[in-house]
C-alpha cells in the first residue's frame, strides 16, 4: 500500500473499531438484561451469567460487524472531506482507487472474519450458551425448587414440586402463559433430567396436558406417557421453537442424517440456515461499496458532510432488512433461497456499477429534494416550539 493508502486504512480501522465496540457493548447489554431472570432462579447462576452472557458476543459482533464497517467507512470518508484532503487528493491527480482500496481491504477483512464466525465460533458459542441455560434451568428444578411451593422460573412460566431427588422429582406442576394465545397446564406423577447427547432435557412421565385457548375458553386434555422439555427454553422439544440451526455445524447442515426429526419435519430451516451463513461475509462487502458511492466523491468543508450518513446507514438498513426477509421466506419455501443469495449479491453489483459510471447519489435530485424537505420540516417543528421564532429573531 501507498503510504497516502496506509493513512486511510487506520483512520478507517479506527472509525471501524470505535463503531463496533459501541455497538456490541448496546447490543450485549440488553441482551443480558433480557436474561437476568435466570439470576433470580439459582445462587450459582449469577457466577456463571457472565460466562453465558460472553458467549453471546461472537454472533452479536458479526451481526453488527457490517453497520460498523460502513459507519467507520463514512466517518473517515467526511473527515477527509472535511480537511480538505480528499479534494487535494482529487486535484493531485490521485484515482479513486487510492481511496477505496483502504476500504475494500478492510470490508474482505471483515467479510472473512464474518465467514470463520458463521461456520466455526458461532456454532460452537451458540451451543455453549445453550448448554449454560440448560444446566442453570436443571438446577433450579433439581436443587432450588422448594416443594409445594410455586415458582416463576420465568416470565409466564411458574413450576411446583412435592419432592425432589437429585435429578429425580415427584408430582410436576408446570404452568405456562408465555403465549398470550394458549395457557399450557402440565401435571406428571413423576420428572427428570436427563442427558442425551450432550444436552440437559426434562422428561415428564405419567401426565396431563391440559391446553385453553384464550380466544374462545376451549380446553382440550391429553394424556401422556412421556413428554420431554428442552432445558433451554423449557419447551417442549417437538415444538418448532426447540429448532435450533445454530447449534449445528455446516458439516451437519450439508449432510443431514435422513433419519434426524428434526430433519424430517423441517428440512428448510437447514436450507434457510445455510443460505444465511454463505450470504453474512457478503454484507461487509456490499456496505463498504454503498459507504464509497454516497461518501467517496470530493467535497469542500463548506458543504459539509450532507446526508452520506443518513444515505448509508438508510441503504444498509433497507438491504439487511430485505436480507431477513428472504430467509424467513426460505423456512416456508426453498425457491426464495435464490432470493436470499440474490440481494447482496445484486447490490455488490449495483454499487460496482455506479462507481464505475462516478454516480454522485448524495449529489441526485431526489436525495437533494428529500434533504431539502427534511431541513425545512426542522425548521418549521423549530419554529413552533416555546421560543424557538423568538430566538430567532434575537440571533438576527
Amino acid at each position: 500500500m501507498k503510504l497516502i493508502e496506509r493513512y486511510i486504512l487506520r483512520r478507517a480501522l479506527a472509525y471501524s473499531a470505535g463503531s463496533l465496540t459501541a455497538l456490541v457493548l448496546i447490543v450485549w447489554i440488553v441482551q443480558v438484561l433480557q436474561r437476568l431472570d435466570i439470576v433470580r432462579t439459582t445462587a450459582t447462576a449469577a457466577g456463571d451469567i457472565f460466562w453465558i452472557a460472553l458467549m453471546l458476543m461472537p454472533d452479536l459482533a458479526a451481526g453488527v460487524l457490517p453497520f460498523a464497517l460502513l459507519i467507520g467507512a463514512v466517518q473517515t470518508l467526511n473527515s477527509l472531506n472535511a480537511d480538505s484532503e480528499r479534494a487535494v487528493i482529487a486535484a493531485s491527480g490521485g484515482s479513486r482507487s487510492v481511496i477505496s482500496k483502504p476500504i475494500l481491504v478492510l470490508s474482505a477483512v471483515a467479510a472473512g472474519l464474518i465467514l470463520f464466525n458463521s461456520n466455526v465460533v458461532g456454532p460452537a458459542a451458540s451451543s455453549a450458551f445453550q448448554n449454560g441455560i440448560r444446566s442453570i434451568n436443571a438446577d433450579a428444578i433439581s436443587l432450588f425448587l422448594q416443594p409445594g411451593r410455586f415458582e416463576q422460573v420465568q416470565d409466564g412460566l411458574v413450576m411446583s414440586i412435592n419432592e425432589a431427588r437429585g435429578p429425580n422429582v415427584k408430582g410436576l406442576f408446570l404452568a405456562d402463559t408465555r403465549d398470550p394465545a394458549l395457557d399450557l397446564t402440565y401435571f406428571a406423577r413423576e420428572a427428570s433430567i436427563v442427558e442425551r447427547e450432550g444436552q440437559s432435557y426434562l422428561v415428564l412421565d405419567d401426565g396431563q396436558l391440559h391446553r385453553k385457548r384464550n380466544d374462545d375458553g376451549s380446553v382440550s386434555v391429553i394424556e401422556f406417557q412421556t413428554y420431554a422439555f428442552d432445558l433451554a427454553n423449557l419447551r417442549p422439544v417437538e415444538t418448532r421453537d426447540w429448532v435450533r440451526m445454530s447449534e449445528r455445524s455446516t458439516r451437519e447442515l450439508l449432510n443431514p442424517d435422513p433419519n434426524d426429526r428434526v430433519y424430517q419435519l423441517h428440512p428448510n430451516r437447514f436450507t434457510e440456515e445455510l443460505a444465511q451463513r454463505r450470504t453474512d461475509w457478503l454484507y461487509p462487502i456490499a456496505f463498504a461499496l454503498w459507504a464509497l458511492i454516497v461518501a467517496g466523491h470530493p467535497r469542500t468543508n463548506r458543504q459539509g458532510p450532507g446526508p452520506a450518513m443518513a444515505l448509508g446507514l438508510g441503504g444498509a438498513l433497507l438491504l439487511k432488512a430485505g436480507g431477513f426477509v428472504s430467509l424467513s421466506l426460505v423456512s416456508d419455501n426453498p425457491r426464495y433461497t435464490a432470493l436470499a443469495y440474490g440481494l447482496p449479491l445484486g447490490a455488490i453489483a449495483l454499487d460496482l456499477w455506479l462507481l464505475w459510471r462516478n454516480v454522485n447519489v448524495s449529489e441526485t435530485r431526489a436525495v437533494r429534494w428529500i434533504a431539502d424537505g427534511t431541513m425545512w420540516l426542522s425548521e418549521r417543528a423549530r419554529r413552533l416550539l416555546p421560543g424557538g421564532a423568538s430566538g430567532k429573531a434575537a440571533g438576527a
